[in-house]
């Protein structure tokens, strides 16, 4: 899809991956951006081009008015770039359905709800919906269960979805590896965790997802190390096996959860 003269929505535009697109968006032709998040005094405002919009994603309500804001603006969606989330870093001890609720309604579930809705404008009418997913839907990080679960189940929803969905509707998954940026800490309530193995800087997966979206892609892995390890890893199991066991060490050892 060509990028130029299109009105775009930008969630978790404020910081790390989603700061990073936004930049790289502002070096197209005619663009209107929605940028989103929670605290939006890092979203650089652009007259005319970049509209910050302050909104929880984590609930219905909240992407109802994000819709009806960018719509109020613009009319019709032409890209749509899901790329809001948190991560939890913990060892799950006392069971807390609000706690599993919380990290699904804004990774999972929000979304899910943004596509449908997307769906539902002119059947006729190409758009593009971009889906930041992790290389963690595919292979399983030790301490961060709840959140591999949420992007397991996004990965295989939108699997499912294509096959269901209008072909004017194109849909882009994306798998990065541990992106370097202040996810991490704040996954471990600011305490300085180890990175994971293979991890890559939030221009990386810009450029990649930027790249994707003009060459339709359906699937983005912005790590080409990361590809030749899930092919490896499909065909011999225990690499993957290894790998948590080796990361979980990592985490013990660091932060003796």
């Amino acid at each position: 899809m060509d990028i130029n003269n299109k009105n775009i929505v930008l969630t978790g535009a404020s910081s790390g991956i989603g700061l990073a697109i936004l930049k790289l968006l502002l070096g197209y032709r005619s663009v209107r951006i929605v940028a989103v998040a929670r605290h939006i005094e890092t979203i650089p405002s652009v007259d005319g081009v970049v509209f910050p919009f302050s909104a929880d994603l984590s609930n219905e309500s909240g992407v109802d008015c994000l819709f009806e804001y960018t719509q109020s603006l613009f009319g019709d969606i032409d890209i749509f770039i899901a790329n809001a989330g948190y991560a939890y870093l913990e060892k799950l001890s006392n069971p807390d359905w609000k706690h599993i609720e919380n990290i699904f309604a804004l990774n999972t579930f929000s979304p899910i709800y943004s596509l449908q809705k997307l769906a539902k404008q002119d059947v006729n009418k190409s758009t593009c919906f971009v889906s930041t997913i992790s290389g963690v839907a595919q292979v399983s990080l030790p301490y961060y269960s709840l959140y591999c679960s949420t992007k397991a189940a996004l990965h295989q929803f939108i699997e499912a979805y294509r096959y269901e969905s209008s072909p004017k509707l194109h849909i882009m998954a994306v798998y990065p590896v541990a992106t370097r940026t202040s996810f991490f800490e704040k996954a471990a309530n600011e305490k300085q965790p180890p990175i994971p193995f293979l991890s890559q800087s939030s221009d990386t997966v810009a450029k990649a997802i930027i790249r994707g979206i003009e060459k339709d892609k359906k699937q983005v892995y912005p790590s080409f190390l990361f590809r030749i390890f899930k092919i490896i890893g499909q065909n011999f199991p225990f690499i993957f096996s290894l790998y948590s066991l080796s990361e979980k060490r990592k985490v013990d050892k660091n932060l003796h959860l």
